[in-house]
């Protein structure tokens, strides 16, 4: 099938509770439990996937059940060789805590589960930032965004009446005035700053942020506001300079924390003279780092991707150890950056 018919297959099913429930045995999952993603274990990181009646026995073994309530449609995905299509769902269910004088944790129940079902359960901030590939780190923000939209959206915003979810969490309909709400989502703009010989990057520090992590700039655009306007106020918010120019990268990221955003990417050029001051809300510090200061950085965190080395020292968590990890778009700006693929020009 290819992908207009897949597209609108999705689209149907989307609509179409009956037609989509129907499915719902055929399908496949990735799950979360107490909010934590289940992946493989090793260094690649990646979506344990499994069909709907191996799953069900499994987490039945443990006495967890889950249905269609608290299930999101993920994707479309090949059944067989024959290239069929059958759902790809993605289940968020809730442990009981054991007993107080339980001798068995509840860490060791997830940790045998997680054995059981062939991967880890890991908080979804680190598997988006270690997940390598791009379509399934998507999919995690498509899992987790649509899941935390659909518990929290429950009354009409204009009447508020019950609203009714549809069984895809795509949409939720008023019972009442019969208004239709859609998940929602907010633009981010992150720029990359570089001076004018671009042999300098401006890296930032933000508040609660891992010790030694520095990234690029970012912050949520305002109505009204181009994204290009809105790189250009973060930066003066923030460490309070003025760019001379900025320029899309044409690259993009879902990031669904703390609420589902759509991370832009952009390049700016200021020149190093201005005086840098950092809004203390938002950030611990922002400096200026050479080439050679960011190229370490990045071989530290190849090197380090789950970030087990961090500092501990105050003095040190304020000098560049690490950039993000590969699973976030920073890195990937940052890369490319390092290795000549970021062409300079002005909007």
């Amino acid at each position: 099938m290819g992908y207009v018919e897949k597209v609108r297959l999705l689209d149907y099913w989307k609509i179409q509770d009956t037609a989509l429930q129907s499915e719902f045995p055929r399908s496949r999952l990735v799950l979360m439990v107490d909010r934590r993603l289940l992946v493989t274990n090793g260094p690649t990181v990646k979506l344990v996937e499994h069909k709907f009646a191996d799953l069900r026995q499994k987490l039945g073994d443990y006495g967890l059940q889950f249905d269609m309530s608290n299930s999101c449609l993920l994707d479309a995905v090949e059944e067989d060789e024959e290239a069929n299509l059958i759902p790809l769902f993605g289940t968020s269910i809730d442990a009981a805590d054991p007993p107080e004088d339980s001798p068995i944790s509840k860490k060791d129940v997830l940790k045998k589960l997680g054995d059981s079902l062939g991967g880890r359960f890991t908080d979804v901030r680190m598997a988006m930032l270690t997940i390598g590939e791009e379509r399934q780190r998507n999919l995690l923000a498509k899992f987790q965004s649509l899941t935390k939209w659909a518990a929290v959206y429950r009354r009409c915003p204009k009447c508020a009446a019950a609203l009714k979810m549809r069984t895809s969490k795509s949409g939720a309909e008023c019972v009442t005035c019969q208004r239709v709400y859609y998940p929602t989502f907010s633009p981010v703009s992150i720029t990359l700053i570089t001076d004018p010989t671009n042999e300098h990057a401006l890296l930032v520090r933000h508040r609660g942020s891992a010790g030694g992590v520095f990234t690029a700039v970012a912050g949520f655009a305002h109505s009204g506001e181009s994204m290009a306007e809105c790189a250009r106020r973060e930066i003066a918010e923030e460490v309070g300079i003025e760019v001379e120019s900025i320029r899309s990268l044409n690259m993009s990221q879902p990031w669904p924390m703390p609420d589902s955003s759509l991370m832009v990417a952009h390049h700016a050029v200021a020149k190093m003279d201005q005086k840098i001051s950092v809004c203390p809300d938002e950030l611990e510090t922002a400096q200026w780092f050479s080439r050679e200061q960011v190229r370490q950085a990045l071989d530290t965190t190849l090197a380090d991707p789950f970030l087990k080395k961090l500092p501990r020292t105050l003095d040190d968590r304020q000098t560049l150890h690490y950039i993000p990890p590969v699973g976030a778009i920073a890195h990937q700006m940052i890369s490319q950056w390092l290795n000549g693929k970021m062409e300079r020009s002005s909007l």
